[in-house]
């Protein structure tokens, strides 16, 4: 059975997939199509999704975010970057390219408010953080690590702090979303506040919401306390009291 780590591997994978099928402009506007519909209708989207879904469930939270990813296009960045400068006068000296999923779409720096750093009550990983018998780096997908990503609310409170969207009216808007069902969320909330989001320049950690998706149809309230912490707490972030 796989676990929650196996579970945040394959967002990860799933989401630079997407990304790159995004940098085809026909691939974009079929994935497009499904924005806000439910998956029996998301017909142009099945050639992609469908393989890349089977096996690993919440296959409405797949197709959503996907569409979702669809609404920018990983080659504008590379478009209107400023020329790069000239390559080392050493030839044997390499010159990084960025790929498009480096750059492009990339996620809100992984950082979070203190107190988000602990795993929800009652959910666990088989692979604990910070185990050093296998690796001198934590397992990036355990809950201890996978929290500390930006979710939901981590955006919105950056959308006032940076895009100066109005406080108590996000506020209230991330209250209607912890409240709504799915079917509203997907259908109506998710596809405008992440449109008028990458508007302003912020991109959501794609695979944290994935992963928050999937969880939210099992463990609402979970899913709710966690992006309404993540947002008051880096609005406010508690005072230092060493």
């Amino acid at each position: 059975m796989p676990t929650r780590a196996d579970y945040r591997r394959h967002y990860e994978d799933f989401t630079a997939d997407i990304i790159k099928l995004c940098t085809d402009r026909a691939v974009r506007r079929d994935l497009q199509d499904g924005r806000g519909r439910p998956v029996k209708e998301c017909t142009r989207m099945h050639r992609y999704l469908t393989v890349r879904t089977t096996g690993h469930g919440h296959r409405r939270a797949h197709y959503t975010l996907a569409s979702l990813i669809a609404l920018t296009d990983p080659l504008q960045e590379l478009r209107t970057r400023p020329t790069p400068p000239l390559p080392p006068s050493n030839p044997a000296e390499p010159t990084a390219v960025p790929s498009p999923s480096d750059s492009a779409l990339r996620s809100e720096p992984a950082t979070a408010p203190t107190g988000l750093q602990t795993a929800p009550s009652g959910e666990s990983d088989t692979t604990p953080a910070g185990d050093a018998s296998e690796s001198e780096q934590p397992d990036p997908y355990a809950t201890a690590v996978w929290r500390k990503r930006p979710n939901l609310g981590t955006t919105l409170a950056r959308a006032v702090r940076k895009a100066r969207f109005d406080e108590d009216r996000t506020d209230d808007l991330l209250h209607v979303i912890v409240h709504v069902d799915d079917d509203h969320l997907h259908q109506h909330i998710l596809p405008s506040l992440i449109d008028r989001l990458l508007r302003a320049g912020l991109v959501p950690d794609w695979p944290v919401l994935l992963d928050d998706l999937a969880h939210r149809v099992f463990d609402p309230d979970d899913v709710a306390t966690r992006w309404l912490d993540a947002f008051y707490l880096t609005l406010n972030p508690p005072k230092d009291r060493t």
